[in-house]
């Protein structure tokens, strides 16, 4: 298999099993409207990165460069969503991030007015990683910039018929020349 197929394949495989997540997240969000935002997220980034797979187009390494960083901003400025619920009979839960909370704190207490104090500074309470809920989250902002960038590039490339650029998505039988 050449590698301009291999490509294909992968970004169709990528496509499909994102576009599978997306569905599914959409058929069990029973409306929690975060989970359904995750869904169309991904469900559209699959649908994007499908096509590309079946176009046979290539994005080059700036717009890798682009969607890496526009993840890493997306994934750390989610941290400024913070989820706060006291439950279960005097618990207290804060989740930062977004879709899901994946740096955690929390702490339970014999009394309600316990809970509400340690909800009045919940900073000096010691935050956990959850490691699965960033995987989750780092996928959300990854596909969030699929979504941006892919579409984006394709817009300024009819935009602009010159020859093509490393910036550019571009289907490989248009190769650039190497100086």
């Amino acid at each position: 298999m050449s590698m301009s197929g291999l490509r294909m394949v992968v970004f169709l495989c990528a496509g499909v099993a994102s576009a599978a997540i997306g569905l599914l997240a959409l058929v069990t969000s029973v409306g929690v409207a975060y989970y359904t935002i995750f869904g169309m997220v991904l469900g559209c980034a699959g649908a994007v990165l499908a096509w590309l797979g079946l176009a046979d187009l290539r994005p080059g390494p700036i717009v890798w460069a682009a969607v890496a960083v526009l993840a890493v901003a997306g994934l750390l400025a989610s941290l400024l969503v913070v989820r706060e619920d006291i439950c279960c009979m005097f618990g207290y839960h804060r989740g930062l991030g977004y879709p899901w909370g994946w740096l955690d704190s929390g702490a339970d207490a014999a009394t309600l007015d316990e809970i509400e104090e340690i909800a009045a500074a919940p900073e000096r309470l010691p935050l956990h990683l959850d490691p699965l809920k960033l995987l989750l989250d780092a996928l959300f902002w990854t596909q969030a910039a699929v979504l941006a960038v892919i579409p984006a590039v394709l817009v300024l490339r009819g935009a602009r018929p010159d020859r093509p650029d490393d910036h550019e998505v571009v289907p490989p039988t248009r190769r650039r020349a190497v100086p």
